[in-house]
């Protein structure tokens, strides 16, 4: 079993959204001479209590009223996807001979969401960094370009440079928003840095009113990560206690048990599962009984997968026959195993099941479907071609094919594991011997 398959994956926060929502607090941008494009006084005041927490005080916010018309004009053209034209017309603000710092980091701004939407995240992420720079934007901006600067970071793999980005945020806007933490906590479990991962993001779990599924399951990996798997159970544990008939909680679960060599619990909890009728796919039919075989229950393991391929959830496949067999092969059911591995193989890759298939069928002294099961299963290609030769040349004996069987036992001899035995069986055949049944 593994952990589960959250590596690398990019918190559900849309970086570009949040930039967006950052512009929004100026959606048309301050300098116009047009009253109905100057921020009202209302929405001033707002903006100055967006990040009560901060000491960092508003600079004065200086824009000619060309460049902010050209400013607009980009944000225009951006909303309406023409990112070459925005990037055009910023471009024009920034070599401007009258531009201000105000008019420059605001068009550096929005340069770098145009960049990002052509995903150029390098671009993005550089222009961010100079606007930040330049310390002229209003809270309202340089806080947001900080705070979108770290997802632009995480995203773009530069996790210690997020790390410190976000930390940054935190510190000068005094906004300790769930949100930022988890961005810590993500961009730490990428760099590797599984414990403070964990701390973090528990932090942003317990300080969120709505914590968000991705937050949890970076925290199950990296629990994962260091083998805590009874803090991993805690949590998922939790998870399930709210939604008791969530699937996926539950696969979590029972995977995360057998991680923790708890499969008693497992076989209970996917049982139960069962009985409620959420053992639907062939997955969930394949753990159960993998489950089943583990805790020395092939039999019902058998019956199990013989129920999935009589509902029809489980399609024919190797996997699921070669599971079918082996169940009923450790229940002692070798008829129905020879019948298993038989549907297995022409599903097969290689003849691993033919072999499975031809040593029950030599343990049930069939020689003649057993012979052409090994040779099947040698031509296909087997890990065990040693084992796979002895049962043959034991299979041709039987059926008095004395020189066959003399050919596959020396082939068996060209194998470390099988040298001894194929040897005191030659000397057996070519003495006219019979070799004795084990």
């Amino acid at each position: 079993m593994h952990a589960p398959n959250v590596k690398k994956l990019v918190l559900c926060i849309g970086a570009v959204g949040l930039l967006a929502a950052g512009v929004a607090s100026a959606s048309r941008v301050p300098g116009e001479r047009s009253s109905e494009q100057r921020p009202s006084k209302s929405s001033s005041k707002e903006e100055k209590n967006a990040y009560p927490n901060s000491k960092r005080v508003d600079p004065k916010t200086d824009m000619p009223g060309s460049l902010g018309t050209k400013l607009n004009k980009a944000q225009e053209a951006a909303a309406d996807g023409d990112a070459d034209k925005a990037i055009g017309l910023i471009e024009e603000v920034i070599g401007d001979k009258k531009v201000t710092p105000y008019a420059k980091a605001f068009a550096l701004y929005l340069r770098s969401n145009a960049k990002w939407e052509k995903e150029d995240g390098a671009g993005a992420i550089a222009d961010l960094k100079e606007a930040i720079a330049i310390d002229a934007l209003p809270n309202s901006n340089q806080f947001p370009a900080l705070y979108t600067l770290a997802q632009f970071q995480l995203q773009e793999e530069q996790y210690t440079d997020s790390i410190k980005s976000v930390d940054q945020y935190i510190e000068l806007s005094g906004d300790k928003k769930p949100e930022a933490i988890a961005i810590k906590g993500n961009a730490l479990y990428r760099a590797d840095r599984f414990q403070e991962a964990i701390d973090t993001l528990k932090l942003a779990i317990a300080t969120s009113d709505k914590p968000q599924e991705s937050w949890n399951q970076i925290l199950m990996a990296s629990y994962f990560e260091l083998n805590q798997y009874g803090e991993a159970a805690k949590l998922s544990e939790a998870q399930l206690a709210k939604n008791p008939t969530d699937k996926k909680l539950i696969q979590q679960l029972a995977s995360i048990y057998v991680n923790n060599e708890q499969n008693d619990k497992a076989l209970k909890l996917l049982s139960d599962a069962k009985a409620k009728g959420l053992i639907t796919t062939a997955d969930d039919y394949k753990l159960l009984a993998q489950l089943y075989g583990q805790a020395e229950k092939p039999a019902e393991g058998a019956a199990l997968l013989e129920e999935g391929f009589g509902k029809g959830a489980i399609p024919p496949s190797y996997e699921m026959y070669k599971l079918l067999g082996d169940s009923y092969s450790l229940a002692d059911n070798e008829a129905k195993a020879i019948d298993a591995y038989g549907k297995a193989s022409p599903l097969a890759k290689d003849g691993e099941a033919d072999l499975l298939r031809g040593q029950l069928q030599v343990n049930n002294q069939q020689w003649a479907p057993a012979k052409e099961s090994l040779t099947k299963a040698i031509s296909r290609g087997v890990k065990r071609q040693g084992a796979a030769y002895v049962l043959l040349g034991n299979a041709e004996n039987e059926l008095g094919n004395k020189a066959a069987a003399i050919a596959a036992m020396e082939k068996a001899k060209g194998y470390d594991e099988t040298r001894e035995m194929a040897g005191t069986w030659l000397k057996m055949i070519k003495g006219g011997g019979v070799p004795k049944k084990k």
